[in-house]
């Protein structure tokens, strides 16, 4: 799954993995809980963290984490909160999308890691 950024805020219209920051002392496994459900409307269950991706962002200087999960299970109807476009692509098709540059270098680990797995 995929979203688009809504337009009033920066980067509006490129799309990017569902997801949001952490607020001080929350730990990561509540934050992603409860901004997916600000984000969608949905309660999610967590399986495992998939690995842990961080990366430099020039502009800030400011070193920001990204944290990828998989998920058991989730409940409830998908909404875009945000008004924000929801998308369920196959991973093949990614490319067709205007991903973030930060979510590109993800992708990449993805496909290597996917290429990988079927390689066991």
């Amino acid at each position: 799954m995929i979203t688009s950024r809504p337009a009033n805020k920066p980067f509006g219209g490129f799309y990017e993995f569902p997801g949001g920051k952490v607020k001080k002392n929350e730990f990561l496994i509540e934050a992603l809980k409860r901004e997916l459900n600000e984000e969608l409307s949905i309660k999610i269950n967590i399986n495992k963290l998939i690995f842990l991706f961080s990366y430099q962002v020039q502009r800030r200087r400011e070193i920001i984490n990204l944290n990828f999960f998989s998920l058991d299970s989730w409940y409830g109807k998908i909404e875009a909160l945000e008004n924000q476009k929801v998308k369920w692509i196959r991973f093949s098709e990614i490319k067709d999308f205007k991903m973030l540059s930060s979510n590109k270098k993800i992708i990449n680990f993805l496909n290597y890691f996917l290429i990988a797995s079927n390689n066991l």
